[in-house]
């Protein structure tokens, strides 16, 4: 059996491969490819399968033949079929992998960089015990008791202020609060899609959405996503043309994993695309509040005038990520998705809404935030000088406006199960890239998530990643021996 014996035809992993590196700019025009000999071996896979694929990329114009030479890429540069990009939905095929990455950075002792966590130390614990001495002061009985869903009124009320801050006018009838933010995407999307639909995503994305879509038996369709502009809407546009598409789920604020914020005037053609298709959006802005005051966009939710936008938001990347507490403004989709929460018994904690609500209201989260938000570039300025001096050359890195995702692009031909390998013997957990994508097959891209402070111990697990990412980079006269998995867009 092949490595990549996935439930889509193996040949579309050779070819996918072959039009990111042309796509990329990796493979300029008219240098000529690998051998099917060497393809095959890249990808572990018979001839047959590396033969198919060729074929495919030539009938698209992505390359040309010269017999008895060998594979060109096309003339043209970045040659694309007809419609200029490709429209191939993806069996997800990433549940296992997030599930070890979990499981390993659970177990480790030392600082784990690969888990999206804010950590104690960043945590307001002082301020949300005075809320918590305050509520038990009052010996209130909702403290204990039931608050079924839609959630506790006084804090749909302080969220709908929160909500006019991203640009969005709603009341607090139309907020439901969830348990996390990954619930309200799960609850968001069971409502708009049903099994067996195609979901547009960003490529890469937040792995929690493809573990859903792959639950739930859905398809995914990878759409272009660029490292600082987010998705391509050009790409988006087609394929709502082109394909069955049920929805649109995106992460445009701090993106999950490659940390870009979607600009604004994108954002407001996406949502008029979206508009015209009849295709609804979910929005995962989980990242929000921890983007600088002065670089904030618009929620996509504030340009819909139809309902058809689902924002999704939590409190657990800025406040207290044990609380579970998350909401979402679900526009005509609200019955649809209060029906689930009922349904499902999904109240969620009263204590927990309570303090927060006391939180906000006391003027604590402005204060927290803010303070969150300079040790955060704190941090980002130490990655970008960490990176500059001690990462290979040709690693790209590009400094998140806000936040504590990074996203380091190792150069293609490191070696990266080498890398998380070395990485391991040395006590430290690097998580593959694979957990992004659709298909799971991995890039050169590493995800480091520093929601703490910057402690010996921090600066001591990137440094070994530093040095296993020299050490996983092979001469540079091997680099065609390797399998750069996949590029993302610049």
């Amino acid at each position: 059996m092949d490595r990549f014996d996935l439930p889509d035809k193996r040949w579309r992993i050779v070819k996918d491969w072959v039009i990111r590196q042309i796509e990329s700019g990796d493979w300029a025009a008219e240098s000529k490819l690998p051998s099917i000999r060497t393809l095959a071996r890249m990808f572990e896979t018979s001839i047959t399968t590396v033969q198919r694929a060729l074929a495919d990329l030539e009938a698209d114009a992505y390359v040309s033949t010269v017999p008895r030479v060998g594979y060109f890429v096309a003339a043209s540069g970045q040659a694309k079929p007809a419609s200029g990009f490709d429209f191939s939905s993806v069996t997800v095929n990433v549940n296992h992998a997030v599930v070890a990455m979990l499981s390993q950075a659970a177990s480790r002792t030392t600082a784990s960089l690969s888990s999206a966590v804010l950590h104690s130390d960043l945590t307001p614990h002082v301020l949300l015990n005075k809320c918590l001495s305050v509520l038990a002061s009052k010996a209130d009985n909702t403290l204990t008791g039931l608050v079924a869903p839609p959630g506790l009124p006084a804090l749909r009320r302080r969220i709908a202020g929160l909500m006019l801050t991203r640009g969005v006018v709603c009341g607090p009838d139309e907020i439901l609060v969830t348990s996390g933010d990954t619930i309200a995407l799960e609850l968001a999307l069971e409502a708009v899609a049903p099994r067996g639909s195609t979901v547009a995503i960003e490529t890469p994305t937040y792995y929690g959405i493809l573990q859903t879509i792959e639950r739930l038996g859905m398809r995914a369709l990878p759409i272009r996503t660029h490292g600082t502009q987010g998705m391509d809407v050009d790409h988006l546009e087609e394929a709502l043309k082109l394909k069955k598409v049920a929805v649109i789920f995106l992460n445009p604020t701090l993106q999950n994993p490659r940390g870009f914020i979607m600009p604004d005037e994108t954002r407001a053609r996406l949502s008029r695309v979206a508009r015209e298709a009849d295709v609804p959006i979910i929005e995962d802005d989980i990242f929000f509040d921890l983007v600088p005051e002065e670089n904030r966009p618009r929620a996509i939710k504030s340009y819909d005038s139809s309902g058809q936008t689902i924002y999704c938001s939590s409190f657990s990347k800025t406040i207290a990520p044990g609380y579970r507490v998350g909401w979402c403004v679900a526009g005509k989709y609200r019955e649809a998705i209060l029906a689930q929460m009922f349904s499902r018994n999904l109240a969620v904690s009263s204590l927990a809404q309570n303090v927060l609500n006391e939180f906000i209201g006391r003027g604590y989260m402005d204060e927290h935030c803010a303070r969150l938000r300079s040790q955060l570039a704190s941090l980002t300025s130490f990655v970008e000088t960490l990176v500059r001096s001690d990462f290979p050359e040709g690693t790209v890195y590009v400094p998140p406006r806000g936040g504590f995702i990074h996203w380091i692009k190792l150069p293609g031909h490191t070696d990266m199960a080498a890398l998380e390998r070395l990485a391991s013997e040395r006590g430290c957990h690097v998580a593959g890239s694979g957990i992004f994508f659709a298909d799971g097959q991995p890039s050169t891209g590493l995800r480091i998530c520093l929601g703490t402070t910057l402690s010996p111990s921090v600066i001591q697990v990137l440094s070994v990643i530093a040095q296993c990412a020299h050490l996983a980079a092979p001469p540079s006269g091997e680099r065609l021996q390797r399998v750069q998995k996949r590029e993302e867009p610049a």
